[in-house]
C-alpha cells in the first residue's frame, strides 16, 4: 500500500470543470479536488467555497476527472475502484472494480470513454442503462482497442488477453494511447509496442 500512497500523493489531482457545458447545480468553473481523506471536494473557483464532498472512496483518492458536459465527475482511488459521479447530484451512479490505483484518467469527448494509463475503458453503456438505479456492487470494467489486463501480465485487445508478457517486461509504469503502449520496467528500461489487428 506503500506504492499507492506515494503515487497518489504525486498526482495531486484537480479537474476544472468545462466553462461551455455547466451542470444545472455546479457552477461554471469548478473545480474537483482528490482527496486523502477518502473524498472528492468539489469547488467554486471563484469563492473557494466548498460546493460539494463525494463519499464513497475507502482509501485515498488519487485522480479526478469532469466529462467534457460536466454531466459526470470521475474519481480513482488508492481502493483499486474507480467511481462515476453525477455532477449535479454527487450521487454515485457506478463503481469499477479496476485492481490496481489508477493515477491519470480523463473522459473522451463524447463521455462514453475513460481514458487511463491502462487502456481505454468502455463506461457508456453501463451508464446508460444505469442511470435510474444508482450501481452499488462494483463492476469489472470493459476496455476498448489495446490495453493492459488489471495485473499487467498481457497486452489486451478489447479486454482479451493477446500477448503474455514475460514478467522482465511487465510494467512498473504504464501508458496507452491509441495503439500504442509505453511501458516502463523495473530496470529502467522504457519500451514501446504499436499494435494492429490482422482480420482473418
Amino acid at each position: 500500500m506503500r506504492a499507492v500512497v506515494s503515487a497518489c500523493r504525486r498526482s495531486r489531482a484537480i479537474a476544472i470543470q468545462s466553462s461551455r457545458w455547466p451542470s444545472p447545480t455546479t457552477r461554471p468553473g469548478s473545480r474537483a479536488s482528490a482527496s486523502g481523506d477518502n473524498t472528492v471536494k468539489v469547488w467554486d473557483a471563484s469563492s473557494g467555497e466548498c460546493l460539494q464532498t463525494l463519499e464513497g472512496h475507502s482509501y485515498l483518492v488519487c485522480s479526478v476527472a469532469f466529462s467534457h458536459d460536466s454531466t459526470w465527475l470521475a474519481s480513482a482511488s488508492g481502493d483499486n475502484t474507480v467511481k462515476i459521479w453525477d455532477a449535479s447530484s454527487g450521487e454515485c451512479l457506478q463503481t469499477l472494480n479496476i485492481g490496481k490505483a489508477l493515477i491519470n484518467i480523463s473522459f473522451d469527448t463524447t463521455g462514453s470513454y475513460l481514458h487511463t494509463e491502462i487502456g481505454v475503458i468502455n463506461i457508456s453503456a453501463s451508464l446508460v442503462s444505469n442511470i435510474a438505479v444508482t450501481v452499488m456492487e462494483p463492476q469489472f470494467p470493459k476496455f476498448k482497442r489495446g490495453g493492459l489486463s488489471l495485473d499487467e501480465a498481457w497486452i489486451t485487445y478489447n479486454s482479451e488477453n493477446v500477448v503474455r508478457l514475460p514478467s522482465e517486461y511487465r510494467p512498473s509504469c504504464a501508458a496507452v494511447s491509441g495503439k500504442m503502449i509505453g511501458i516502463g520496467v523495473g530496470s529502467g528500461k522504457v519500451w514501446i509496442c504499436n499494435f494492429h489487428l490482422v482480420e482473418s
